[in-house]
């Protein structure tokens, strides 16, 4: 195994051979037909496990063993189908999510604004954390524990944005998989009550997201950072993964713009930053041009992206299909949205 960690498709071949061994490759329940894999255990996904460990595949292998525990005993696949609409768009809100923007390198970029957490998001979000969690997706109605409905969010990061980020030709080495995003956190509003109030949120999400999304983070650029900021993250930073923590790149309102110009282009940057794109925390992702031309959307879509899960589908000609999931009220939604016209 030593030698393999130079040899990276040995070391893959290596590590898919294991993870067969133990099952961890075969159809996952809650999958439906036509489902890929994209985001749970195809190639990329495993070579994030293993770049997470430093390429170790006995290491990379309990880390992808945990994380498919946690999929399975937490039914997240089957939430990914059934969950409320609503319980979903409020956890969005809750956590950074997609503005339909990529930087320079094809990397979808994710943003928050701190100011969201306030003390009525925090009550909303402990009420939910202590919901345990759902015995069984089969039943009705389903009100799922914070960890659950966190996953489900950024499993519609793995599961739907880098594999359509990574289908588009333009971008830099267009033949490599995209399976990091940026980060944008606006710190703004920041303060030394509001960043005790939020450990344990900081605690859920990093435990979270360094067992079962590893090396999905480019960097995090946290923008407008107070004065007083390194005061506050000597506090943080022991809630948060090491590794993750390295990510941080703080800066102040006077540097924020001319930090994110290296790596993102002006039109993609928020206006919170001095960029010229419009945030607003809850928003739908605003794709970019090139996103929207690789879509063929359907005769009933507003070629915008619907609220709630969305997923990718095979069908029998073997076109990629986006498809919108969850539940309305007690009806589960399978609505098809866009064609992928470019080849995965």
């Amino acid at each position: 195994m030593g030698e393999l960690a130079i040899h990276p498709t040995a070391t893959l071949a290596a590590f898919k051979a294991s993870c067969a061994a133990e099952g961890l490759l075969a159809p996952r329940e809650g999958l439906q037909d036509g489902d890929v894999a994209d985001g749970i255990y195809d190639d990329a996904t495993l070579r994030r496990y293993l770049d997470a460990r430093k390429r170790d595949p006995a290491a990379a292998l309990a880390q992808f063993r945990e994380a498919t525990t946690f999929h399975t005993e937490k039914h997240i696949l089957q939430l990914y189908d059934l969950i409320s609409l609503d319980h979903y768009e409020e956890t969005r809100k809750m956590y950074p999510h997609w503005t339909g923007r990529r930087d320079r390198h094809g990397q979808p970029i994710l943003m928050f604004d701190l100011a969201h957490w306030d003390a009525s998001t925090i009550a909303a979000w402990q009420t939910t954390r202590e919901i345990p969690c759902h015995p069984d997706v089969r039943s009705t109605p389903i009100n799922p524990a914070m960890i659950q409905r966190a996953a489900v969010h950024f499993d519609t990061v793995t599961r739907f944005v880098l594999p359509l980020c990574s289908a588009l030709g333009d971008r830099p080495a267009p033949a490599t998989p995209i399976t990091k995003a940026v980060y944008l956190v606006d710190a703004s509003s920041l303060g030394i009550k509001q960043a005790w109030n939020v450990r344990d949120v900081a605690r859920d999400i990093s435990g979270l997201l360094t067992t079962c999304y590893p090396e999905t983070i480019d960097r995090i650029f946290v923008g407008n950072a107070p004065f007083y900021f390194p005061r506050i993250w000597a506090f943080m930073k022991n809630f948060v993964d090491p590794v993750t923590a390295e990510k941080l790149v703080i800066t102040r309102p006077g540097d924020v713009y001319d930090t994110l110009l290296t790596q993102i282009d002006h039109d993609q940057i928020p206006a919170q930053f001095g960029g010229g794109f419009k945030f607003t925390t809850g928003m739908l992702p605003a794709l970019d041009e090139g996103i929207r031309q690789a879509l063929q959307w359907t005769s009933s879509s507003t070629e915008e992206l619907p609220r709630g899960p969305i997923k990718w589908m095979d069908d029998a000609e073997g076109k990629r299909r986006a498809v919108a999931t969850g539940c309305v009220g007690d009806v589960q939604r399978t609505e098809e949205i866009a064609v992928l016209s470019v080849q995965t």
